[in-house]
C-alpha cells in the first residue's frame, strides 16, 4: 500500500464499491419490485436469498459431483473437455437454484400475504419480520449456525491487476452478472406480455384489473422474481466471503438504504442506489472509519429522508390544498 499513489487508492476503492454496489443493487431490486407491486416492504428478504444459497450449497456439495460423472459418462458430452462439463453442472445447479427460489417466492406469497385480510402498512410489515424470524429459525435448525465457505468452482478466483491495483475476478463476475441482469430486466419488462403486464400493475392496480389483468398472478410472479434476485445476491455473497445464516443481513440494511436512496418505487433508482451506496461507504469506510460503514447506510437513510423523501430519481408530489 505504500508504493500506491492517490489515484490508485481511488482506482481500487472506486472498483471494490462497484462490485459490493452491484449486490446491493440486486438486493435492492427485488425489495422495489415487491414493494412497487404489492406496497409491501418485504423485511424477510434477506432470509429468503440466504436459504436460496444453502440450497446452492447443498446441490453443489451433494449433487454436483453425480451431474458431473453423469455428464462424462454421456455418450453426446463425452468428447468435452473437464472445463465445459463443470461449467455445465454450475449452469445446472444454479438453474435448480433459481427454479427453487421462484417457487419459494411465489408461495410465500400466496399462504402467508394473499391470506392477510386486507391488512395496514403496519399489518404487513409485521407479517414479513414473522417471516424473517420463521425463515432464521428454519435455516439454523436445518443448515446449522457454522460458517461454512462455497466449493468450487464458487471459491478460488484470481485476481488480476489494474497497473498496481487488484481487481478481483468474482468482483468482475459480480458487475457483469448485474449489467447482464439490468439488460435481461428492461428486455423483460419492455418486449414480453408478463412484463408489459406487471408495467401495468405497476401504474395503476385498479385499471390493470379491468383490463382483464389477474393482479394477484402478478403478485406472486414479483414475489418470484424477487426471491431469484435475492437468490442471485445470497450465492454471489456467499463466494465473496462465507455463507451463514447472517451473512445477508447487513447488505440487506445497505440495501435497503439503497432502495431509499434512489426511491422505493424506482427500478434505475434502485440500481443506481445500490452503486452510489457501495462506493461511498467505501471511501468513507477507508477515510473515516472501517467501523462505521453500516453506521453510514442508516445516515443516508436519515439524510434522504428529510432532504428529499421519494428519494433521487423518484418525483416528489406535494398535495394541495
Amino acid at each position: 500500500m505504500g508504493e500506491w499513489t492517490a489515484a490508485d487508492i481511488i482506482i481500487y476503492l472506486f472498483i471494490q464499491g462497484m462490485a459490493i454496489g452491484s449486490l446491493y443493487a440486486m438486493i435492492a431490486l427485488g425489495l422495489v419490485l415487491i414493494y412497487r407491486t404489492s406496497d409491501v416492504l418485504n423485511f424477510s428478504h434477506d432470509k429468503m436469498g440466504m436459504i436460496s444459497a444453502f440450497v446452492a450449497y447443498v446441490l453443489m456439495t451433494d449433487h454436483m459431483p453425480k451431474i458431473i460423472a453423469w455428464c462424462r459418462g454421456a455418450s453426446l458430452l463425452s468428447f468435452l473437455g473437464d472445463g465445459v462439463i463443470m461449467g455445465l453442472a454450475l449452469a445446472a445447479v444454479l438453474a435448480l437454484t433459481f427454479c427453487f427460489a421462484f417457487l419459494f417466492g411465489v408461495i410465500t406469497e400466496f399462504f402467508f400475504l394473499r391470506r392477510a385480510k386486507n391488512p395496514s402498512h403496519i399489518g404487513y410489515i409485521v407479517i414479513t419480520i414473522g417471516l424473517w424470524l420463521a425463515f432464521d429459525g428454519a435455516a439454523s435448525w436445518i443448515f446449522g449456525t457454522e460458517y461454512l465457505s462455497m466449493p468450487a468452482p464458487l471459491a478460488d478466483f484470481s485476481v488480476y491487476h489494474l497497473g498496481k491495483v487488484p481487481v478481483g475476478q468474482l468482483d468482475l463476475i459480480i458487475f457483469a452478472a448485474t449489467s447482464v441482469l439490468i439488460v435481461s430486466l428492461f428486455i423483460f419488462f419492455q418486449y414480453t406480455n408478463i412484463g408489459i403486464a406487471m408495467r401495468a400493475t405497476f401504474e395503476n392496480r385498479t385499471a390493470a384489473r379491468l383490463m382483464g389483468i389477474r393482479t394477484r398472478r402478478i403478485f406472486s410472479i414479483t414475489w418470484g422474481i424477487g426471491a431469484v434476485l435475492g437468490a442471485m445476491a445470497g450465492i454471489l455473497t456467499a463466494a465473496r466471503s462465507d455463507l451463514s445464516n447472517t451473512m445477508l443481513f447487513t447488505p440487506f440494511v445497505k440495501s435497503f438504504s439503497a432502495a431509499v436512496l434512489g426511491g422505493l418505487t424506482s427500478i434505475p433508482g434502485a440500481i443506481v442506489g445500490g452503486w452510489i451506496m457501495g462506493v461511498a461507504e467505501n471511501f468513507f469506510g477507508w477515510y473515516i472509519s472501517m467501523k462505521l460503514k453500516t453506521t453510514f447506510a442508516f445516515l443516508v437513510i436519515l439524510a434522504v429522508l428529510l432532504v428529499r423523501p421519494s428519494g433521487l430519481l423518484v418525483r416528489h408530489h406535494q398535495k394541495k390544498v
